[in-house]
């Protein structure tokens, strides 16, 4: 049994009150901090892709040659983009030839790169002709930077824990000649 004058001691007491403050308030800091680190860092990603895929679509659009196949738009896009590492093999393109009236009926986010699926995601780019007004959409895969906090661990939709960043862009195929 713990002797009365003791008691009344540990009861007087406040050393350590600032001590409990900081073991229930620094993680929370912390965890906020790294979400809007995070936050930060998926729309500098999106920013620069859109950025890349716009350049990349206005060569497209004011080409006077034939439209680049799949491999070709993918360079371009990432050759133009800041966030190079993994480009060519986290990006997938989507683009056809489309009406204003079908826009409607576009739903869902682009496709991602599915690296347990076989598939070819060239069947999903389709070059469109002089004067078509063209849809396309760009989608590349990104790992989280802390994926265990905040916004990284709701990001992730991937099998291999990445997450998507999606642009959708049109633009009318200017005419040759």
């Amino acid at each position: 049994m713990i002797p009365a004058f003791l008691k009344n001691r540990f009861r007087k007491s406040e050393d350590g009150g600032v001590t409990i403050e900081f073991v229930i308030l620094f993680p929370l800091a912390l965890y906020f901090f790294f979400l809007a680190l995070e936050t930060g860092l998926w729309s500098a990603r999106e920013i620069m892709l859109r950025r890349a895929t716009n350049l990349a679509v206005r060569d497209v659009r004011l080409s006077t040659g034939n439209t680049p196949n799949y491999e070709a738009m993918k360079t371009l896009i990432c050759e133009r983009s800041v966030f190079q590492a993994g480009c060519l093999e986290g990006i997938r393109i989507q683009m056809e030839a489309m009406p204003v009236a079908d826009w409607a009926d576009l739903t869902g986010p682009a496709p991602c790169v599915d690296r347990t699926e076989d598939y070819d995601a060239a069947n999903d780019y389709k070059p469109g002709q002089q004067n078509n007004l063209m849809m396309m959409r760009v989608c590349r895969l990104f790992d989280p930077l802390l994926p265990g906090t905040g916004l990284g661990r709701q990001l992730p939709e991937g099998s291999d824990g990445e997450y998507g960043v999606r642009i959708t862009t049109a633009f009318v195929t200017e005419p040759r000649g």
